[in-house]
């Protein structure tokens, strides 16, 4: 028996969404799953070496800790007369489909509500991220390919005056 990806998009969604769990550890057959919370505790057990199938999710914090010191601000509050975009879960932010195409937005170009404004990446698992909104791209805080945590601001839009 294995975890598909589907399997392990939903045990990362679980962990995302529930409000008192910090980590899960999930051992199926030779396939491991370390997911951990940002600021969880550092605690992690004491377990067999792992085998090469085996894999670890690893926080996308320790990316950010370590980032250099000219990553872009991440904003803890919208500002006023703004619509926050966030990371739906804890992965890579992708602003592109694929390195060869277009960007979904860009700072200044308008977007219709439901549109499609970057990915988010996780396990290989591209996830859509939509514009709640219509409005035009005010600012764009998280660069292509890094990482990003759940409920993350990543986009701001200035909603259109008929939204």
């Amino acid at each position: 028996m294995s975890l598909s990806h589907a399997d392990v998009r939903r045990i990362l969604e679980i962990l995302d969404s529930a409000e008192h769990l910090e980590s899960l550890d999930v051992t199926v057959g030779e396939f491991e799953l370390h997911a951990r919370k940002p600021g969880a505790s550092s605690f992690a057990p004491e377990r067999a070496p792992q085998t090469p199938a085996a894999r670890s999710v690893e926080p996308a914090q320790a990316a950010v800790a370590a980032a250099p010191a000219a990553a872009p601000e991440v904003l803890q509050e919208v500002p006023e007369g703004l619509v926050a975009v966030r990371a739906p879960m804890v992965g890579t932010f992708y602003l592109r489909p694929s390195p060869d195409q277009p960007a979904f937005v860009t700072v200044g170009g308008a977007v219709q509500a439901g549109d499609t404004v970057c990915l988010v990446e996780v396990m290989k698992m591209f996830n859509s991220v939509k514009a709640g909104v219509a409005g035009t791209v005010e600012r764009i805080l998280v660069d292509n390919g890094k990482p990003v945590q759940h409920d993350q601001i990543v986009l701001l839009i200035n909603p259109s005056k008929e939204a």
